[in-house]
């Protein structure tokens, strides 16, 4: 990697976040005069980060960081023609948190993918998917719908659906016994929904997940029950504790924005974006107070909890159509890939699922593509059969 490489991607980060300088205004104006390969690359970067409407995400990360991260890998890749370098390395400056995403679209290339397809069936990303189960347990479907429309979820008690969004807030039922009336919303893998409780609290549920809650809570306290990931913005009431029940995990929040995942291999995620928040085993008494910014995971097997400082926005970006992995194990990316694109996942070898990856990009892209950046970058091997996909070394 030469030094001219990694001017000409600083060039291009500072002029896609309004940072360039009048002097390196006129040093990346030469650069793009000098053939019209750079000017069309500097397009395509252009379109395919959107920086403009991302970059105040990224101006708070460390360049410097991000740049010595990658030069390992980068080092490891010197076959790569002069362009793939040079947008490799703007994306690594643009990108903080994703040292290898500019690869998704460098891959899109058709002599690049090193994906072999045995049976071919469409694998699409995840939608607005779910299930709606009221106490007599009757199922709604909830996919595919245009527009609003009113369900019943008891005896005068109507709810609405617009699309993605379930709202119980506009109810003004008084009935009493309407408040133990429990409803289910269950998302499929491949599913997406948000909910609005009778409270006005925010919950956005992932892939493979349920949350069981009253109809109406009642007056003591507000209680929901939690399996799978769901992102919560909590209406404030201080009269009115509000708990998330995991199957090992109670979280009492004090109005606050949250993530819980219990999908994660042996642990149970809590990530405090903001306010405060107790958790603690079920069962027990003792109770960690969270602070934001910081993840509390508990250990299953333990049954303990670790409490660290973490960036919260590799664990919630999720609920705004983003996937972002930091060194995480091919084992829980392919986990978290399974359950948006719906997919089954075959490792051919341990080891395999040992090796670890950083990236950020859409979740609503191609399977194709997030699998390319990782075997560009880790040297993996996938084979998709149908909805399976076998990893190999």
């Amino acid at each position: 990697m030469d030094l001219y490489d990694e001017n000409i991607a600083r060039l291009i980060r500072h002029s896609l976040t309004g940072e360039l300088s009048e002097r390196e205004r006129v040093e990346l104006e030469a650069w793009l005069r000098d053939s019209e390969e750079h000017q069309v690359l500097f397009e395509k970067i252009k379109k395919e980060i959107r920086i403009s409407s991302e970059s105040s995400l990224f101006r708070s990360l460390n360049d410097e960081v991000a740049w010595q991260k990658f030069k390992t890998t980068a080092r490891e890749r010197k076959r790569r023609v002069y362009v793939r370098r040079i947008l490799t390395y703007a994306a690594v400056i643009v990108l903080p948190l994703a040292v290898v995403a500019v690869f998704l679209f460098l891959n899109r290339e058709k002599d690049t993918l090193p994906i072999a397809s045995e049976r071919v069936v469409k694998i699409t990303p995840g939608g607005p998917r779910a299930v709606l189960i009221t106490a007599d347990q009757t199922i709604h479907e909830l996919n595919g719908v245009q527009g609003q429309r009113e369900i019943e979820v008891e005896k005068g008690v109507v709810i609405k659906q617009g699309g993605a969004n379930l709202e119980y807030d506009s109810l003004v039922a008084s009935v009493q016994e309407v408040a133990l009336a429990m409803n289910a919303l269950r998302v499929p893998r491949g599913g997406e929904f948000r909910l609005k409780l009778s409270d006005g609290t925010n919950v956005y549920l992932n892939s493979a997940s349920e949350l069981k809650y009253p109809v109406r809570f009642d007056e003591k306290e507000r209680k929901v029950y939690l399996s799978g990931e769901a992102y919560f913005e909590v209406t404030k009431d201080s009269d009115r504790p509000f708990y998330v029940v995991t199957e090992e995990v109670q979280v009492r929040v004090y109005g606050t924005e949250f993530n819980v995942n219990t999908h994660q291999p042996g642990k149970v995620h809590t990530v405090l974006v903001d306010g405060r928040v107790g958790i603690k085993k079920r069962g027990t008494t003792g109770e960690i107070t969270m602070k934001p910014g910081e993840l509390a995971s508990f250990d299953r097997n333990a049954g303990t909890f670790e409490v660290k400082e973490v960036d919260v926005r590799q664990y919630v970006v999720w609920k705004d159509g983003y996937f972002t992995f930091e060194n995480e194990s091919l084992e829980q990316i392919l986990n978290t890939l399974s359950l948006w694109y719906d997919v089954d996942v075959f490792f051919q070898s341990e080891s395999a699922k040992q090796l670890v990856f950083t990236g950020y990009m859409k979740r609503y892209n191609d399977i194709s593509e997030i699998l390319n950046a990782i075997t560009d970058v880790v040297g993996v091997n996938f084979t998709i059969n149908g909805k399976t996909i076998i990893v190999s070394k």
